[in-house]
């Protein structure tokens, strides 16, 4: 609740959000964000963040492997691209105010609350899993939110089969696109090469 009164009226900047959730856990939600920061930053040229909504702490240990030290500050640079790690208002406030193209807002599993900031965001992905132990998920997430306004969201999977992608389409209306394998998602050169994410991204 805090997050959402604080937050409310700053998302009205040119900034563009990007909102990125995960329909279960351990589905690659993180590692799309962060290839996506870096498609946007280091191929595209845009100024981009991500933010890191969420208590996993990945960023920070991100930021132990790519610079060899965890600094006290939240904000911290890694190639073109900036990281907030342990994110929340305020840094969210810092960083509109900082002039970004992109803000990226990694909510990991959408918990209660983070549902009006993650609608709030221009734009919507959610990255889910087909894989036989995580359909489950996927389908509890879809059932849960049937009520919200989620015409504008973007499914996203990279784990998983067509036919089983098409089965959910059918089955629940669960339209989904695969994200494709990357090994380095801090490496542009690697991720802007299968050209899958110039047809999520207009800028």
């Amino acid at each position: 609740m805090g997050k959402k009164k604080e937050t409310q009226g700053l998302l009205d900047q040119k900034t563009r959000l990007i909102g990125i959730a995960a329909a279960g856990h351990s589905v690659g939600c993180t590692h799309f964000s962060i290839m996506l920061l870096n498609y946007l930053a280091g191929y595209r040229r845009r100024r981009a963040a991500l933010m890191e909504w969420n208590s996993t702490g990945d960023l920070e240990r991100l930021e132990k492997v790519c610079t060899g030290m965890v600094r006290e500050s939240s904000a911290y640079r890694v190639l073109e691209a900036d990281y907030f790690k342990h994110a929340g208002p305020r840094e969210l406030a810092m960083a509109l105010g900082a002039g970004y193209d992109d803000i990226l807002i990694d909510f990991g599993v959408l918990e209660e609350g983070d549902n009006a900031e993650f609608l709030r965001c221009e734009k919507q992905f959610v990255v889910a899993s087909f894989s036989e132990w995580q359909q489950e998920n996927l389908r509890e997430f879809a059932m849960e939110r049937e009520r919200t306004e989620k015409e504008s969201w973007q499914y996203l999977a990279v784990f998983g089969s067509d036919e089983t992608r098409k089965e959910f389409w059918r089955r629940f209306g669960i339209l989904s696109r695969r994200i494709p394998f990357s090994a380095d998602a801090v490496d542009y050169r690697i991720t802007c090469n299968n050209g899958n994410q110039r047809t999520l991204i207009n800028p």
